[in-house]
């Protein structure tokens, strides 16, 4: 991938701390990628899950469609 590179990043499973996550996107930024997300990555549900399942799946798809993106994480 070419520096300047759209990112996506999607939480299809279990939640995250949100400092981890913030270094993460810091580490994709000084890499020299754009990283973006929705803010439903940050959903929870059950205590185990990051979000519902629809709430998952919607922006795993959307992440996947999006031509504008070079990669999904």
């Amino acid at each position: 991938m070419r520096p300047g590179a759209r990112i996506a990043i999607v939480s299809p499973a279990s939640p995250f701390s949100r400092e981890e996550f913030d270094r993460g996107v810091a580490e994709l930024r000084r890499l020299g990628y754009e990283p973006t997300y929705d803010i439903d990555v940050f959903a929870r549900a059950g205590g185990y899950l990051s979000g519902a399942a629809d709430l998952r799946a919607a922006a795993f798809s959307r992440a996947w469609a999006d031509r504008s993106i070079a990669a999904l994480i």
